[in-house]
């Protein structure tokens, strides 16, 4: 069953680097957990009203796939490139997918 996680990332004392995320974080991620089950990903620009400014929802073949992701040994590497985009750690919500259209 695929499980996905979302990130949300919070507004923080810096301006979020998109640019950054998008063309040197996201391709690392995808390369480093590809192998670990990561099927694809999608990034989401939300309205800073609402004080969120980016949504990353990854698509893992499972939860123990998701769940070896970020205990192997390539998640320090991953986890330490936040402060190259942001100064805030992403609020994180895992869970299956159990229906769709």
């Amino acid at each position: 069953m695929t499980a996905i996680l979302t990130l949300v990332y919070p507004k923080g004392t810096k301006e979020f680097d998109m640019n950054y995320y998008l063309t040197s974080h996201m391709p690392m991620v995808q390369a480093t957990w590809a192998g670990c089950g990561l099927q694809k990903w999608e990034v989401v620009q939300l309205d800073p009203a609402s004080g969120n400014v980016t949504k990353c929802i990854l698509y893992f073949e499972s939860a123990a796939k998701m769940q070896a992701a970020f205990g192997g040994p390539d998640a320090a590497k991953v986890l330490g490139d936040i402060p190259n985009y942001c100064d805030v750690q992403p609020l994180q919500y895992a869970g299956e997918i159990v229906g769709g259209s």
